[in-house]
């Protein structure tokens, strides 16, 4: 069933992807070249932790200011994607509109965003979006089977973070597979592409099956650079289906202690 939350999401995807392949159908994207040529001006500067990014509206303007304090490179990732989020905030005319009006004087972001604000959330999605542009991210994997080499491969072709290819290319179904978080040897959430099948996961904050990779970073410290085999049955409970047959896992180590597992049949 297709809510009001998924129109809005598509809504905010066509926008930024449009913008996208306007401004660079081919070549990487440059937030800052779609700055200029939309006249809103930016600085990077020294603002303590007061925020990773803002946009404000004077004298008929939009300026973007960007961080250095928590985000020390104005080519970075990281960077890239707080210029990306102040965009939409410009882009997404609910957006500019409460800003320009000043219902909304100024507009902190902070990376992660916070969840609780809708505002940030849509921004965020639009960065996504605007990044990794569906089309483009479908031509670059064009058969090439999913992998720990392809996504970092992903992820320096767009510069973005690997967490955030991660997302994208689960978002878009571009493969059958399943995203675990977990924290403190605990599952905090998952989540699957459609055409995944495999539906029987522990329940949240249960901890995590024994015989998994993740399950070892939190016991044993221990990191795997490449993607891991572990059997279905470690960490799906239909035991019926998923008898003898081998996965592919991949950890993402995270700060605050958490750990990304991506999971995915492991072809014979």
């Amino acid at each position: 069933m297709t809510t009001e939350t998924d129109y809005r999401r598509q809504e905010i995807k066509d926008l930024a992807e449009s913008i996208a392949l306007e401004y660079f159908p081919t070549d990487l994207l440059k937030p800052e070249v779609i700055a200029d040529v939309r006249g809103i001006t930016y600085s990077y500067g020294h603002y303590d932790n007061a925020f990773d990014g803002l946009i404000q509206h004077r004298s008929g303007r939009f300026h973007i200011f960007l961080n250095l304090d928590r985000t020390p490179a104005s080519g970075s990732v990281r960077m890239r994607y707080t210029f990306g989020h102040e965009l939409g905030h410009y882009f997404i005319d609910e957006h500019r509109n409460a800003i320009r009006t000043g219902r909304v004087k100024e507009h902190p972001s902070f990376n992660p965003p916070d969840t609780r604000n809708q505002a940030e959330k849509e921004a965020d999605y639009f960065a996504s979006c605007l990044l990794v542009p569906e089309k483009k991210l479908r031509t670059f994997c064009h058969r090439r089977p999913l992998s720990g080499a392809l996504l970092a491969d992903i992820a320096k072709h767009f510069q973005v973070s690997i967490p955030a290819v991660c997302y994208k290319y689960l978002e878009i179904s571009l493969f059958p597979m399943a995203m675990v978080m977990s924290q403190d040897g605990a599952i905090l959430w998952h989540q699957t592409t459609t055409d995944f099948k495999y539906q029987w996961f522990p329940k949240r904050n249960a901890p995590l099956p024994p015989n998994t990779a993740a399950r070892e970073y939190f016991e044993k410290g221990k990191q795997y650079p490449t993607e891991e085999i572990v059997f279905a049955d470690d960490w799906f409970t239909d035991f019926s289906r998923v008898k003898d047959e081998q996965f592919w896992e991949k950890c993402l180590y995270l700060p605050d202690n958490k750990v990304i597992s991506l999971l995915w049949k492991k072809e014979k």
